[in-house]
């Protein structure tokens, strides 16, 4: 299946069979770090992963898809290959799609329902204190509201286009629920209706931490 120089390029090989290879890898959250596991690539092209992050986890045999999601990691049906890595020789990360395992892979899996996973979000005034809502729907979107988050005394005039000044009502208290999120409520923010970090919300001209330390990990 794969030449004893091609296996020679990786650290952490468990098993080389006729069948399959078993190498270690892994997925890299920037939030929460790595998540390991064990890579199986079979002659036929399949591809599966056993997680190993806690004794207790139930992800065994899982599509690589699978995995990236349960590492945290977002779009992981069109970029597993690049979300989880393998060791090179030298003990470097390299993304499976870098590498000669995925030579024979030919299948493809299937798309879960699309979730929602960027809820509105509000930021309150420094001035008036009044809370104020950013629907990220677009990139665009997303970056007005992430320049709010980091500015500390930033105020309703602030928005671009002056679509909001301090002398606008309050929001509604019933439009402020997040219907992202599975209670239907204004939670403090969870995996389930929270995005901690993709590439419509992170960006590269940003210097804050977050978009940083995505763009390192991506």
């Amino acid at each position: 299946m794969f030449s004893e120089e091609e296996i020679g390029n990786f650290l952490g090989v468990l098993q080389v069979t006729p069948e399959f290879i078993e190498i270690d890898c892994g997925s890299t959250n920037p939030r929460y770090g790595d998540t390991a596991g064990k890579l199986r690539v079979f002659s036929d092209g399949k591809v599966e992963v056993d997680c190993i992050c806690g004794a207790d986890c139930d992800k065994v045999r899982v599509s690589p898809v699978e995995f990236a999601k349960h590492a945290g990691k977002i779009n992981a049906h069109e970029k597993w290959n690049r979300q989880i890595w393998v060791f090179g020789k030298d003990g470097t990360k390299i993304g499976l799609w870098k590498t000669c395992l995925l030579r024979h892979h030919k299948h493809s899996f299937i798309r879960g329902a699309r979730q929602l996973t960027h809820r509105d979000e509000f930021i309150r005034c420094s001035q008036c204190d009044k809370e104020r809502r950013f629907s990220l729907r677009s990139k665009e979107h997303c970056k007005i509201y992430h320049d709010a988050l980091v500015k500390s005394d930033w105020i309703c005039s602030d928005m671009p286009n002056n679509t909001l000044s301090c002398r606008v009502g309050e929001e509604r208290e019933s439009r402020k629920v997040n219907r992202g999120c599975p209670k239907a409520a204004k939670c403090a923010g969870c995996e389930q209706c929270v995005c901690f970090g993709c590439e419509m919300c992170r960006f590269e001209t940003c210097a804050c931490k977050s978009c940083i330390d995505f763009i390192i990990n991506i």
